[in-house]
Order: C-alpha cells, then structure tokens, then sequence
C-alpha cells in the first residue's frame, strides 16, 4: 500500500468514527390540551396548545445533549365561526367590540442590537430574541351563512385595542404564560 492509500484510509476511520459518536437519537413527545371557557356574553371560547419536547441523545455514549421546548396555540370563538392560528404566538386578551374580535398575544421577535466592542473599537451588529405585544383585529367578509367570501386577521395598532377595551369588556384567555414581556426597570420608575 501507498502512504497516500494509508493516510486517507486513516483519516476515512477517524471521520467515521467521529460521526458515529456525535450521532444522536431523538425522542420527541407531544402533548395537546384544550381549554373551554364559555364567557359572560355567551361566546364559547376554545384554546388548543400543543407543546412538544425533544431530548437529543448521544447513540454510543448516552449521553443527554439537551431538551428543545416548543408550543404552538389555536383559538377558537362558537367553534367553526371565528378561527386564529397563532402559532409560537401565546393569546392574552380578547375583546369584542362593534361586531368584530380584537385579541392582544405575545410572540417572540428577532431585534437588532448594536454593542459597542471597545477592544477592536468596532460597532458590532447581531440579533436577540424579544418578547412583545401584538393586536390583531377579525375581518369577517363572509356572507350567504358564511359559505362565500373569506375571513381573516390583520394586525393592528394598539391604540386601536385600548380605543375598543375603553367601550367593551376584555376577556382573559387562558394560557401558560410561558411569555412575558420585561419592562425597563427606569420606564416603571418614571411613572
């Protein structure tokens, strides 16, 4: 044999080597609850929450290389009638004012953030993940007992929630609060 020959097949059995002991197995478990809760208007509010859970272990050593936690939430009105998917989004509040659903949610957003590195004297530029406030308001364009047209959410200003709350009731939906937003600790003092 050549020594080329033995250098690749040597550097062949350590890459094998190394992607059979990095080679993990993955266990996902899934779970889906639903909460029902019939409101003071009479409205019948459904919400769905899937969480799911995957542990990530090594196939050879065992070992556990860490858990990923995702959930995702459905909401329903009179189950059929008004639909929102919000995905990674957790739903806070609802209202119902003038004919039309209003809902206040949180959702994870990636923010760009600028540091200053005083040791290279650069601005440098990367991203974090930020919990904040959204509204969403339903636009139910159907028609002929809802058979035709469509329905849909659009996002709205907050102003135009709080102008709605200030003549409607808000209604809690029930979540796990696994989302919160921080707020500055000066900002509250400032109040």
């Amino acid at each position: 044999m050549t020594r080329k020959f033995k250098i690749g097949k040597a550097a062949f059995i350590v890459a094998v080597s190394v992607i059979l002991c990095s080679s993990c197995t993955y266990d996902t478990e899934e779970k889906i609850d639903k909460s029902n809760k019939l409101l003071p208007n009479g409205k019948h509010l459904v919400v769905e929450k899937a969480t799911s859970s995957t542990t990530a272990t090594g196939f050879f050593t065992k070992y556990s290389y860490g858990i990923t936690h995702s959930f995702y939430y459905k909401l329903s009105i009179n189950p059929g009638d008004v639909n929102w998917d919000g995905g990674s989004a957790e739903p806070k509040n609802i209202i119902f004012y003038k004919d039309a659903a209003y809902i206040h949610y949180l959702k994870e957003k990636d923010v760009k953030v600028e540091a200053f590195d005083s040791l290279d004297n650069i601005t440098k530029t990367y991203t974090q993940l930020e919990v904040h406030d959204f509204y969403e308001k339903h636009i139910d364009e159907r028609y002929f007992f809802k058979l035709f047209g469509s329905d849909y959410w659009t996002e709205i200003p907050a102003e135009e929630y709080f102008l709605a709350k200030q003549s409607s009731e808000e209604y809690d939906v029930p979540n796990d609060n696994e989302l919160t937003v921080i707020t500055n600790v000066s900002d509250d003092l400032k109040k």
